[in-house]
Order: C-alpha cells, then structure tokens, then sequence
C-alpha cells in the first residue's frame, strides 16, 4: 500500500553520485550494520578521498603556480619599491612603470587569486551535492515511516475495530522501525553535530533558510507519525551531537591557514605604500574569514557534511606541510649551490 505525501525531492549529479552510487549501490551493503560508524559516514570518508585524489594533481599544480609567483615576486619586489618612491606623485606614471614590471616578470594576478577560486567552486559543488543527498534521505525515510504507520494503523484497526489501539500499534511500528545512522556520538548523521534535534522537526522538515530541509509535506501529519520518535530521541532537551565535528572542522581550517599560506598577491598598478599596507591586511584577514564562514556552516547543516569538511581540511593541512617541508628542502639546496658556484668563481 503506497500514501503520497509529497513530491520527492531532486538530486543533483553530486548527490546521485553520493547517495545512489556510492551509498546505496556499494557501501551501505558492507558497512550499514555498524552501529559506531554507519554507511553514511563511510561513504562521506570514501568520498572525500576519492575527491582529494582525483583533485590532487590541480591541488599540486595550484601549489607549484603559488610557489613560482612568489619567487617572482621576491624578484620583483625591490623595482616595485623602488618605484613607489620615485613616482609617488605621478600616479599615472607609476602605473604604467608597474605593469612594465608585471608583465617583464609574468606575473599575473589572476594566478595568485586562482586557488581561492577553485577551492570555493569545489566547496559550492560538493557542499549543494550533500544537501540534495540529505534532503532526500529524510524524505525517503519519513515516506517510509509514514507508509509504514498507516499500514499498521489500518491491519489494527481491522481487527480491533479501536482507533487508540490502532494509533499505539502503529507508534510501536514506527519506533521498532527506525534507527539512526550516526556516527561516533551523533545520534543522527543527517542532522547537524550540535544542539539540533536527532529527529528533524516539523518547522526544520519542511521549513526554509539556512539549516532547514525545505521539504513539502503536511506537518500535522507529519508529527503524528514522527511523535513517537520525537519522544524518544528529542524529548528532554537531548542533542543530536556534542560539537566534536565542527570544532575538529574549525580548528583543522585554522591550522591550514595558519601553515598553509597563499603566496602574496602582486602589487597592484598604482597602489601607494599605505594601500599596500591595507591590502596585506586584508589578504590575512580573508585568510582567516573562510575558514571561519566554512566552519559556520558545520553547525547549521548536516553531520555528514561536518564530516566532510573534517575529512577535507586534514587532507589539505598534511599536504600542505608536506609540500612547504619538501620545497623548503629544495630551496636550501638550491641556495647552497648558488652560494656554492658564487665561492667557486
């Protein structure tokens, strides 16, 4: 017996990928039984691997881009300053002498702004990809849960021929029906780690804005059939998490930027000292503003996505110091044999 409740919600080619391909079709087959890690968080581990790898020589590329722009600009430098000082009443002049500089070296700003880019077009694309996996989860679960509980509802009605026995029997089958997914001590890995309900609200089902599912159904009916779950898993002011996931998230983005810094921008046609100045300044703030922005959306959305970005950030913060430990080598070696040749002659 099937009860349409609403239309199912979409998902897009990282969703499908995400929940159908990998969830569904391979992994909650061998690691759904786990009560510790659940197939969701599995796949959100596999997942995030398979894209740091496959992503990996753009981010190696990105880094080699980053590392030559910056000797090109300890190059530069001492022209830019230089010019500064000479032209620093003759804007126009200064401008023109600037991009002489920039062009004889090839350096271009937009290289040095690229990384910034691509890593907001991956954040966009995966981070809309989980929301359409999760939206669909809790959708595809509650349709479950309802057809279930009417089914009950009506196999106990036709015998009891009594509405509040039917109705018990049918709470009963949705509570020995329904387990979370979570993951280590989230209760429910397609809510959020925080102070959020494991079992989503009528207003966060079926609301919008940030954090909410934005899922069409009718609440009344919505919260008779989750009730029992409601009293269960919501009741007492219980969270859905502890926390553990965006504060691991937040961190790890702080020590990525921390260690892993971008090479400096240029300095632009025109810029004055000062504006130099202010320019470094914001540069290091904004540094610092995404992976606070990052981190602010852990505590609004899902668990999994948490996860993700967890999972994310270590990959990124144990490349990026392996990658300066290495070039550092490399430029130590390349100075002792500049300084070599230089005694030689």
């Amino acid at each position: 017996m099937g009860f349409i409740i609403s239309a199912t919600p979409s998902l897009n080619w990282i969703g499908r990928l995400i929940y159908n391909n990998l969830y569904l079709g391979w992994i909650n087959n061998w690691a759904g039984g786990s009560t510790l890690i659940g197939g969701f968080a599995v796949t959100v581990i596999f997942f995030t691997l398979f894209l740091k790898i496959a992503t990996l020589p753009l981010d190696l590329w990105q880094k080699s881009m980053g590392r030559k722009n910056q000797k090109k600009m300890e190059i530069m430098k001492p022209e830019l300053d230089k010019l500064n000082k000479q032209y620093a009443q003759d804007k126009q002049t200064l401008m023109m002498k600037q991009r002489q500089v920039h062009k004889k070296y090839k350096y271009s700003a937009f290289g040095a702004c690229l990384p910034a880019i691509v890593t907001m077009g991956i954040f966009i694309v995966v981070f809309t990809g989980f929301n359409s996996a999760v939206r669909f989860h809790n959708f595809k679960e509650y349709e479950r849960l309802d057809e279930g509980y009417h089914t009950a509802y009506a196999v106990s009605y036709e015998e009891s021929k009594n509405s509040a026995e039917a109705t018990k029997d049918a709470e009963k089958w949705v509570k020995d029906n329904f387990k979370p997914e979570g993951f280590l001590l989230t209760t429910n890995i397609f809510m959020p780690d925080t102070w959020a309900k494991a079992i989503p609200t009528a207003s966060d089902f079926s609301g919008s804005g940030i954090g909410k599912l934005g899922i069409t159904v009718d609440r009344t009916r919505y919260e008779k059939v989750m009730k029992p779950l409601f009293e269960e898993y919501n009741s007492g002011g219980k969270w859905n998490g502890r926390l553990i996931l965006p504060i691991f998230a937040f961190l790890l983005s702080i020590v990525s930027a921390k260690f892993v810094k971008p090479p400096e921008m240029p300095q632009m046609a025109g810029q004055s000292a000062e504006q130099q100045k202010a320019s470094k300044a914001q540069q290091k703030f904004m540094g610092y503003l995404m992976p606070v922005m990052f981190g602010a959306f852990t505590l609004f959305y899902s668990s999994a996505f948490a996860i993700y970005m967890v999972m994310s950030n270590l990959f990124a913060t144990v490349l990026g110091v392996s990658y300066n430990i290495i070039t550092k080598k490399i430029d130590a070696r390349e100075k002792d044999a500049r300084l070599s040749n230089t005694i030689k002659r």
